[in-house]
């Protein structure tokens, strides 16, 4: 069925209240791709933009995994909520509008899985030429010393061959 496959592609993932707890505690010991996926998943990108963004890996399999285990869910469905269970079950979307208003403060966690998604991606798309950069990178210890690192780094993407089409995607995913 040919629309399968465009809503496949359209389809829009955002994560759980789960999955937000997740990339602040570590509770589930994520697989370093299946948090790099959970981090990139923010209820605007659609599959074919984070299939872009991830091109390395499987994300179907990524896509279900998180789904298994109630980090993420389709940005299109309605959730099914119990009066007496809401709270567990809440869904968080930050959409475009109200990104700023429902932001995350950056704690140690947040910062780390930041740093790591900058590290795997200076590594997979800069290769030697990332070293250098990676090294500053591992060195940050606050959101200040994050601010120019990420300037730095998505000047690098963007100037590399192969980086220049993930630049701003994962510049967004932040």
């Amino acid at each position: 069925m040919p629309c399968s496959a465009t809503t496949k592609l359209n389809a829009i993932y955002c994560k759980t209240a789960t999955g937000e707890n997740e990339i602040a505690t570590r509770q589930h010991g994520l697989l370093s791709k299946q948090r790099q996926a959970l981090i990139l998943i923010d209820g605007k990108k659609s599959y074919a933009q984070l299939n872009q963004l991830l091109p390395t890996i499987e994300l179907d399999q990524l896509i279900q995994q998180l789904l298994q285990l109630d980090l993420i869910r389709d940005a299109n469905a309605t959730p099914l909520l119990t009066p007496q269970n809401s709270a567990a079950n809440h869904v968080i979307c930050i959409t475009e509008n109200s990104a700023k208003a429902t932001a995350i403060p950056l704690d140690i966690e947040r910062l780390n899985a930041i740093k790591q998604l900058m590290i795997d991606s200076s590594k997979t798309l800069l290769g030697i030429f990332a070293n250098t950069l990676i090294e500053k990178i591992k060195s940050i210890e606050d959101t200040a010393q994050l601010s120019p690192a990420i300037a730095q780094w998505n000047l690098s993407l963007r100037e590399s061959k192969n980086g220049q089409l993930h630049a701003e995607q994962y510049l967004e995913s932040h």
